[in-house]
């Protein structure tokens, strides 16, 4: 679960959501990373300071401290530091879930100087944290100090050593998931063991905050039901988002007893964490969309292996209820998907073959995305030209017959007709999607910030994370193998 500058009601919503499930407690275990010192607008308290009042902390054999690790950044920002924290969330209804706390505060510089945003790294670095020590235990690598105090909580509170966990689920902090959700994905995993990342049905919560949010319920809508349900027919869905997806850790090999590297791959974590980002392709796809960015090293590492779509699996999401925001996280996601369809496109082995490929259908994707603001425009032209006598009637009846069709499908599969209300609200606000929002990605694709979407205070000046004299006088973090840290971890034991 990653957090950034989520209030305490939200965050209580989610972890209620996760707590509450009808999988069972003792099989799931809740990592929460906290991005940094970042406080919402209108609290004076921390994300992690609230996290640190919802859960309730297990006794430990000593105060826990920052623990330093390699972050995901250039210079400066490569050095940071988080703190570890085991603890058990207990919901409204009374179900417990076992959790850890990774709470990123910065280096030393940062949190002496009260740094804005100390600590804060990114989505991408918080979830390196998890991912990198998934691998590094499950391939016996060398662990830091923040890796082993992970490995001995996991271990203490999910009774199951960490190179045993299957599955990684990723929930953003402002989604609640169903009762079902998390039993719904695992099943699924189950029954087809070639399936390496699962998403389900993303909706809603705020439906009716402002007529910004109207206009995004039948955009979800058929990007689910349409466009991931279709490309889940081929095996190849390209974008699992990031509020609510499921991978698959490692797959097992029945006849030699091992096991291989999916999500934590070194071929996958070495595409996913690098700080190469000396073109405008390169800052496209690192910086703005992580979570496609992840399907899309998934899909060219395992190209034969599946990313499906669930959609009895449902979670519901907060989604921007003013235009400015909105407008600025389409122009990320509009860039993103652009760049990494590109990237797809060079993966030769998808499923399929010619125009009855994934492939293809990347291409179409593609060149669909790239023409949206043209055909708004012929939109037009068709409807002036038919209120002046032409004889156009044709590709406007086509036209309309597509949305007919969708309208009916949607009677027939859902039997709830206020989607047609929302589908109405969608059509009247086609110029808004398919034309002012594009133009406005295309315009700033050297635009790498994220704007208006997560605005919480002043900006930390990041040159001024550590200096080079601190750099150089930094001691070299430690890496052991697990039994050498436990080793050790015991002779300090003893000795207390």
């Amino acid at each position: 679960i990653t957090c950034y500058n989520e209030d305490e009601e939200t965050l209580r919503r989610t972890l209620d959501s996760i707590a509450q499930t009808n999988y069972a407690n003792n099989r799931k275990l809740a990592f929460i990373v906290a991005d940094g010192e970042v406080s919402c607008a209108g609290d004076h308290r921390t994300t992690s300071e609230i996290l640190r009042g919802l859960i309730t902390k297990i006794p430990t054999e000593k105060p826990t401290r920052p623990l330093p690790y390699i972050a995901i950044g250039e210079g400066p920002r490569e050095f940071n530091a988080a703190e570890v924290i085991p603890g058990v969330y207990k919901s409204a209804n009374g179900a417990s879930t076992p959790c850890i706390l990774v709470l990123k505060v910065g280096t030393k510089l940062e949190r002496r100087t009260d740094s804005p945003k100390a600590g804060n790294r990114g989505k991408r670095d918080s979830q390196l944290i998890i991912l990198q020590w998934l691998k590094n235990v499950l391939m016996n690598n060398h662990l830091t100090p923040l890796e082993f105090e992970l490995c001995r909580y996991a271990s203490q509170l999910a009774r199951l050593n960490p190179d045993q966990f299957e599955y990684l689920m990723m929930v953003d902090a402002d989604t609640q998931i169903d009762v079902e959700c998390i039993a719904r994905l695992v099943a699924a995993m189950e029954r087809d063991a070639g399936i390496m990342g699962l998403c389900g049905e993303t909706r809603i919560a705020n439906k009716t905050a402002s007529w910004v949010t109207r206009i995004q319920v039948y955009e979800y809508y058929i990007s689910h039901h349409l466009s991931k349900a279709f490309e889940s027919l081929w095996g190849g869905v390209t974008c699992l988002p990031g509020c609510c997806s499921m991978y698959r850790i490692f797959s097992r090999k029945a006849a030699a007893g091992s096991v291989v590297p999916l999500l934590v791959s070194p071929e996958v974590l070495c595409a996913y964490s690098s700080t190469d980002t000396h073109t405008l392709h390169q800052k496209n796809l690192l910086l703005l969309g992580e979570d496609r960015y992840l399907t899309t090293v998934l899909l060219r590492a395992f190209p034969k292996r599946k990313m499906m779509y669930v959609p009895r699996a449902i979670c519901r999401t907060t989604v921007p209820d003013k235009f400015s925001v909105l407008i600025s996280q389409r122009r990320r996601w509009i860039n993103s998907t652009i760049h990494n369809l590109l990237e797809l496109i060079l993966v030769t082995d998808l499923c399929g073959t010619f125009c009855c490929s994934m492939q293809f259908l990347v291409l179409m994707d593609l060149l669909g995305n790239v023409v949206l603001p043209s055909s708004v425009v012929f939109l037009y032209y068709l409807i002036i030209a038919e209120c002046l006598g032409h004889p156009v009637a044709l590709p406007l009846m086509l036209m309309a017959l597509t949305f007919l069709l969708q309208g009916i499908m949607i009677l027939i599969t859902t039997q709830r007709v206020v989607y047609i209300y929302w589908m109405l609200i969608y059509i009247l606000a086609i110029p808004i999607w398919n034309f002012v929002m594009p133009l406005y990605a295309f315009w700033r694709f050297d635009d790498f910030s994220w704007g208006k979407t997560r605005m919480c205070g002043p900006e930390a000046d990041r040159t001024t994370f550590i200096t080079e004299e601190e750099r150089l006088a930094l001691e070299p973090i430690p890496l052991r193998r697990w039994k050498d840290w436990m080793r050790d971890n015991l002779h300090r034991l003893n000795q207390d």
